[in-house]
């Protein structure tokens, strides 16, 4: 029993080590930036980095273009209601009106068919002696296993 105790013990000790061990994603992403600067004279500031994923299309402007395009739905069908009870030259600048709105709803819809997808991370906030002023940033691939343009 008491070696049963003594396993259990080390098994708990091990896995707290290894956890502490670990890596998180932004420290993977600095020691990347780390190792391109290795052979530099610039001393990087990493305090007040913030790593962001990356999307060909940020989820916030795919959802806002959907509303948009409901919105759009619903004033066209307004139009296309009153545009019946107008004259004709009334008729003609509200169906330019409509026309325009057309081609909006259209370019959202294309829009709605590029689906948010995950590109791969950002580290900003990264200073450097050389430009106090001046924050770099630097774009990673999914698995942050290298910086790309």
């Amino acid at each position: 029993m008491k070696n049963y105790y003594l396993a259990i013990l080390l098994g708990i000790i091990s896995l707290t080590l290894y956890s502490c061990s670990k890596k998180t994603d932004k420290d993977r992403a600095i020691a990347l930036v780390e190792a391109k600067y290795a052979n530099s004279d610039h001393d990087l500031d990493f305090d007040n980095t913030s790593l962001d994923s990356l999307y060909n299309i940020s989820p916030k402007a795919y959802a806002d273009s959907l509303k948009k395009g409901n919105e759009l739905d619903a004033t066209l069908a307004q139009l296309e209601g009153e545009i019946e009870h107008l004259s004709q030259e009334a008729s003609d600048s509200v169906g330019l009106i409509s026309a325009k709105l057309t081609k909006e709803r259209y370019r959202l819809l294309d829009l709605a068919k590029t689906k948010p997808v995950f590109t791969g991370w950002k580290l900003s906030g990264v200073k450097s002696d050389e430009a106090k002023r001046e924050e770099l940033s630097f774009n990673f691939d999914k698995g942050i296993t290298k910086i790309v343009q």
